[in-house]
């Protein structure tokens, strides 16, 4: 039973850390941000995820077009969060709300799962 409680807050530990970076990604839009990008800052030059926070922004405001426009790979990496903040929010509910026991086996495919689609959505910023 330990272990699912770890589970539990694990889960519900992602799911508001990925529901304030939503959150400040839609307060926060694209040219508001107060933040700048650090290695920006000391190099001069664009990282791999600079136009992240102004891409999350647009797509938090249904700008699809103008957040690829900032960086074409954010796209893949806002799903990814979103996906991962949905699954959360599923079994924090199923946990707390509906008492449902999560078994191991639930827990393994979690994480194969979650680290796929990991791979998935920041891979193609590692290959460019």
């Amino acid at each position: 039973m330990r272990n699912f409680n770890a589970y539990f807050i694990i889960n519900l530990f992602f799911l508001m850390l990925i529901g304030v970076s939503l959150a400040y990604s839609y307060f926060f839009y694209p040219n508001n941000h107060p933040v700048n990008c650090p290695i920006k800052e000391i190099t001069g030059k664009n990282c791999a995820s600079c136009g992240f926070s102004r891409a999350f922004s647009s797509y938090t405001h249904f700008q699809f077009r103008e957040g690829l426009s900032f960086n074409k790979n954010s796209l893949l990496v806002f799903l990814f969060f979103n996906l991962q903040f949905l699954y959360r929010g599923i079994v924090v509910v199923l946990i707390t709300v509906f008492r449902k026991e999560i078994t191991s086996s639930v827990i393994k495919w979690d994480i194969v799962l979650s680290i796929l689609t990991f791979l998935f959505a920041f891979l193609p910023m590692l290959i460019n």
